[in-house]
């Protein structure tokens, strides 16, 4: 799970700098930055926190952060075709 990753992504999205995010969630800058380079794995309230600041249900955030590893092999070929028209469709719904 790369949930960092998706944080960073979402974020830049929604064009919201990590000083503000961070000043938003309550973080320090430092905190956040290491969230998104998942040197840490935040707290489940900070997790509802930067969605309600991102403006997006927690379930997107969770479908973004979703990594290969998290797929069992039988499954990826499936997964592998959807994931992207469905990232594509949840951006869209979000901007």
């Amino acid at each position: 799970m790369d949930i960092g990753i998706a944080i960073k992504t979402l974020r830049k999205r929604k064009k919201i700098s990590q000083k503000d995010l961070a000043k938003e969630c309550n973080l320090s800058v430092n905190a956040l930055c290491n969230i998104e380079n998942n040197i840490s794995f935040p707290q489940k309230s900070t997790i509802s926190r930067i969605c309600e600041v991102l403006n997006i249900p927690t379930s997107y955030l969770l479908f973004f952060s979703i990594s290969d590893d998290d797929i069992p092999n039988d499954k990826k070929a499936v997964f592998d075709s959807l994931n992207s028209t469905i990232k594509n469709l949840l951006l869209d719904s979000i901007d």
